[in-house]
């Protein structure tokens, strides 16, 4: 027994008519579902990204974090290095990561390396002194240092008499 052969041609589709609607079709619900190991708390914590290629800061506000990462807001970033430092002001935390995603006013980053940072104590062995010294002047703990005493027309001669 044979199958009947199959039409050459197809016929041509008809142009939908007014009161048509669009058929939406819906992804996979996991492409939606919220991926992150761990649950985000909300904050309003103030905050500074710290470009170490570029030796930039930008102040941010931290929105919602947790250890393992953090979404941010923040004026205008440019281009946006491979890693990031964000130091949260509020918490006196250092976090290094990387963006996950960005936007041109949003960010959401996942972090590598998270250290506590204490007022008052010395420098922890693996934050970068750039990392320390932002976190130092924009916590309040330093000022802008005093700047140089004018130099003497008679440079490095001590008189004696």
């Amino acid at each position: 027994m044979s199958m009947p052969p199959r039409p050459a041609v197809r016929p041509a589709a008809s142009a939908p008519s007014a009161d048509a609607k669009a058929e939406v079709i819906q992804p996979a619900d996991y492409q939606y579902q919220d991926r992150r190991t761990e649950p985000r708390q909300d904050c309003d914590d103030r905050g500074a990204l710290l470009y170490m290629s570029e030796k930039q800061v930008i102040t941010c506000r931290i929105m919602d974090q947790s250890p393992s990462g953090a979404r941010v807001a923040f004026e205008n970033s440019g281009p946006i290095p491979a890693e990031i430092w964000l130091i949260d002001l509020d918490s006196h935390m250092a976090r290094l990561g990387s963006a996950a995603w960005s936007t041109p006013n949003r960010m959401g980053l996942k972090f590598n390396f998270v250290q506590t940072l204490v007022p008052g104590q010395p420098r922890p062995p693996r934050i970068p002194q750039d990392v320390f010294d932002v976190w130092m002047k924009l916590s309040g703990q330093i000022k802008d240092p005093p700047p140089p005493p004018p130099e003497s027309d008679e440079g490095d001669v001590l008189f004696l008499d």
